[in-house]
């Protein structure tokens, strides 16, 4: 899925001069060529992709396994100048350069610079949490959609849409130029509002730095993203999940996350507004009367001066949280009640929670895949569906986040009947081989499984050996239709597709 309008072409232009005065604000130069001419250096275009250049490119230097040769391509393609952290001295003499004490802040620096800081012209809302950021900023944007009876943007981990770009994601946050066209896309076609996801990595590799969102929402924290490629420890998972809080107008925050006084106390010294959403009669707005109606959840959400009650098509108990917080943000940037109400009832997010039935048994597709999704799915359907016989089809992604396997293994073991493992993105790991890493967790609960490499094949031996009654969970994909392999991104069809072709669901 990759759509560009192309009615919009706006030209951007940029001088030597300009780069350096917005980096030299951060203090982020360490060094330059001498013989630049600040008078007659311009830039029509900047990047960081060696095979995505124009003439009088300024070329980023970024990424952990960047290579001389990317530099030397993007200057035979027409890059004049670049910025790094350190100096080429195979090209020293034919390229002038900016050094830098931190690339990525540059790039984000110089992503607002090119793009004219157009994140100051359109409503921001950002949301960062461990489980539901997706279903939250779908909330949010449906919200926004019924509002202005039209398409808001949104960055997501399913989709990028800015009215320009309609584009699939491979990453939760975009990286910062890329963010900063995708805020220029939105600007340039009047869209007033864009919802994004920021992840613990957007701030630990400075994607979003400089970027003010005028509301952070704070869903919840648990253990993940723990690894050598990712986070040393929970601690600096919780503190770059703690920087929304300190890049925000009004936080947004759920009191029954995990380390809530540090969050709150993080974002009382920083955000104009602070709102705390949960249960109880004691936070500003609570939810209560929690109730089922057909294929509907009905919902009451109370503050001190306000009570209505709203309906959520989205299964599972804990998205009345994410509701929640994208009902407080609408009614904070003044959206009338008609459109936060159809907003919330009409919602629907591929791979959340999607639920296919046929006379025998229901295939459950949700997008789990660490401890605190995988116990809120479990805990789900324990409430929905009692006394069923629980079959999971899951795997762990490769070289990231391993405490995942420790979890989902443990956690399927005690709640599941069946378990099959499988691929879910193994890159560079052999997919037996993680599977075995977390059978090892299974087996103290007695639980039986087998492992089946190919998804396709676990899915479809799942659903065809069902008993009746059973419920199949198909876990970690969602509506994902490629599977990483190594560095390349390989078609996968896709859970959703697999469960419909397999109960002969008609779309």
């Amino acid at each position: 899925m990759k759509v560009h309008n192309e009615k919009i072409k706006k030209q951007h232009k940029i001088t030597l001069k300009d780069v350096f005065q917005a980096l030299n604000k951060f203090n982020l130069i360490r060094d330059y060529s001498r013989r630049i001419d600040c008078s007659e250096l311009n830039f029509d275009y900047v990047s960081y992709n060696s095979k995505d250049i124009k003439a009088t490119t300024l070329f980023i230097c970024k990424g952990g396994n960047f290579k001389v040769e990317y530099l030397k391509e993007a200057a035979k393609l027409g890059a004049t100048a670049y910025i790094s952290e350190e100096v080429y001295q195979e090209i020293h003499n034919n390229l002038p350069y900016i050094k830098v004490s931190d690339v990525r802040k540059a790039m984000a620096v110089i992503g607002m610079l090119y793009y004219d800081y157009p994140n100051k012209e359109i409503n921001l809302v950002g949301i960062t949490g461990t489980k539901g950021k997706t279903t939250t900023a779908y909330f949010m944007k449906n919200i926004f959609d019924e509002y202005y009876k039209s398409k808001s943007a949104i960055l997501s981990s399913i989709e990028v849409y800015t009215g320009t770009t309609l584009e699939e994601s491979h990453l939760t946050t975009p990286e910062s130029l890329d963010l900063q066209r995708y805020f220029s896309e939105a600007r340039e076609n009047n869209i007033k509002n864009l919802t994004m996801e920021v992840s613990s990595q957007a701030y630990k590799l400075n994607r979003v730095f400089g970027v003010n969102f005028n509301i952070g929402i704070f869903l919840n924290i648990d253990e993940d993203h723990i690894g050598p490629s990712e986070h040393v420890d929970f601690d600096d998972y919780l503190s770059c999940k703690k920087e929304l809080m300190k890049n925000c107008d009004t936080a947004i925050i759920n009191a029954n996350t995990r380390e809530f006084d540090s969050v709150y106390n993080e974002a009382k010294k920083h955000c104009e507004r602070v709102i705390i959403y949960g249960t109880d009669k004691s936070h500003d707005y609570y939810v209560n009367n929690i109730r089922k109606q057909g294929k509907y959840t009905l919902f009451d959400v109370n503050s001190k001066n306000y009570r209505k009650t709203f309906s959520m098509l989205m299964v599972g108990r804990f998205n009345i949280e994410n509701a929640l917080a994208t009902i407080i943000a609408a009614r904070t940037l003044g959206v009338d009640e008609e459109s936060i109400y159809n907003g919330i009832k009409n919602t629907t997010v591929k791979g959340r929670m999607n639920i296919f039935e046929n006379n025998k048994i229901t295939v459950i597709v949700d997008f789990a895949h660490n401890h605190l999704s995988f116990s809120k799915l479990y805990e789900t359907i324990k409430l929905d569906y009692p006394g069923r016989r629980i079959v999971t089809v899951v795997g762990c992604a490769g070289g990231k986040a391993f405490l995942r396997r420790r979890d989902i293994g443990s956690l399927s073991g005690k709640y599941a009947q069946y378990i099959y493992l499988t691929a879910e993105d193994p890159q560079y790991e052999d997919v037996k081989a993680i599977c075995m890493d977390i059978a090892q967790y299974i087996k103290p609960y007695k639980a039986p499984y087998e492992i089946i490499e190919d998804r396709t094949e676990a899915i479809e031996k799942a659903i065809s050996t069902a008993k009746k009654g059973d419920i199949i969970i198909l876990a970690a994909k969602g509506e994902v239709a490629y599977q990483k392999v190594g560095n390349e991104y390989k078609y996968y069809e896709s859970d959703i597709s697999i469960a419909k072709r397999c109960l002969k669901i008609m779309d």
